[in-house]
């Protein structure tokens, strides 16, 4: 019987396996190989060669990545703290919105602040986070709308057109911390109520100047002032009661350089209400978050993403709403006209979205609900309570 040899088998069996760990080895190689690009048409005497799977130096030559025009697959995210209203970092106790937040400050139709004063008392203290190129800084207008929502005659609709630039005077005092002029107007809409007892005139209107003045007296304490003088009136009433003069006072102090705890007072010369603490704390707990949790203007503002250029900041806030007018109103029960003085108080809490671009130009649009909403009359007059109601705001500012 012829004996069989397996030497021919066993040698194909090598061979295959053989075979196999070179193709799996191969394809290991080329999966974690950067495939260089192709060499851009048009080159002349460009040689191509054949590609190296397993070449660990660029082939085809070295050719320098092309710009793009259009934006980056991925933008990162801001490094730089709370952003604001017109790319300019706000006031400390900046609050919510409008300006900021064109947010209002600690008295409404307050425009934001453009300075940030002090620096993490951690690290080397600057002048300014950003250099000022122009007198007329943060030109800025507003847009805040509280609609009636039904017929009944205690309900208020409100309408508010805002406008305001600021000017800008450095070293104030021989200080390192510039004076902020604010020239402000604003008029003011109104539909009812229509109570056969309570009325309102169809606008008022809103015209102040605004002073305020961000020193730093230790790398750890720093101070916000402010005052403001102004008309409020409908133009057809002006007396001594049209004139209010108003005034902010708050110190800042630096736990740590991401915490900073805040107390004052905010004088807003209503007929009700006189003098608002202000007391809080200002918590940075990195560059994407900022925590102001300050009465009576809270706000809480997050880093959602970029946009092309523009980087978009969620928030939410508070605050109290409203002002004191002069005006002439129809007396039912004399059956003329009469002079008076009124407050519009109420609550407001409201969420938004603010986008700010390099350039300084700030939008944000927000939506929220209003609550407790009274009218204070000076005369004999009943106060009223009117409905609630929502709120929107729209404006921008650079």
């Amino acid at each position: 019987m012829k004996k069989i040899s397996h030497l021919p088998l066993v040698s194909l069996w090598v061979r295959l396996l053989l075979a196999l760990v070179v193709i799996s080895t191969g394809e290991e190689a080329w999966a974690q190989t950067t495939i260089a690009p192709a060499p851009p048409s048009g080159t002349a005497g460009a040689s191509i060669q054949g590609w190296d799977p397993y070449a660990t130096a660029p082939q085809y030559g070295n050719f320098s990545t092309p710009a793009y025009s259009g934006q980056a697959y991925a933008s990162p995210p801001p490094t730089s703290t709370y952003v604001p209203p017109g790319s300019y970092p706000p006031a400390p106790s900046a609050p919510p919105s409008s300006f900021a937040a064109g947010p209002n400050s600690f008295y409404p139709q307050q425009p934001q602040p453009l300075y940030q004063p002090a620096q993490p008392f951690a690290q080397p203290q600057q002048q300014f986070q950003i250099p000022y190129e122009r007198f007329m800084e943060n030109l800025s207008f507003q847009y805040t709308f509280l609609p009636r929502l039904s017929d009944q005659a205690d309900t208020l609709g409100i309408q508010d057109f805002e406008t305001s630039v600021t000017a800008l005077f450095p070293n104030f005092l021989f200080s390192e911390h510039p004076l902020l002029v604010t020239p402000a107007f604003v008029l003011h809409l109104w539909d009812g109520p229509s109570t056969m007892v309570q009325d309102l005139p169809g606008n008022a209107y809103s015209a102040y100047l605004d002073f305020a003045w961000n020193p730093e007296l230790t790398p750890r304490l720093y101070a916000e002032l402010g005052f403001r003088a102004g008309i409020y009136t409908d133009f057809e009433t002006i007396n001594t009661d049209s004139l209010r003069l108003q005034g902010l006072g708050v110190g800042n102090v630096r736990l740590t350089p991401t915490m900073t705890l805040k107390a004052g007072a905010v004088y807003i010369d209503r007929l009700d209400v006189k003098i608002l603490p202000v007391v809080g704390l200002l918590w940075e707990p990195d560059s994407l978050t900022r925590f102001d949790i300050t009465f009576p203007y809270p706000r809480l503002s997050k880093y959602w993403t970029t946009f092309g250029d523009r980087k978009i900041w969620w928030y939410v806030g508070g605050e109290y709403g409203g002002g004191s007018w002069t005006i002439q109103r129809y007396d039912f029960n004399t059956n003329q006209d009469v002079s008076d003085q009124i407050d519009i108080n109420d609550y407001r809490v409201f969420v938004g979205l603010e986008a700010t671009h390099p350039n300084r130009l700030r939008a944000y649009a927000e939506i929220g609900y209003v609550w407790d909403r009274n009218i204070l009359y000076r005369s004999p007059t009943p106060n009223l309570k009117v409905d609630d109601t929502l709120m929107l705001r729209l404006g921008f500012n650079f």
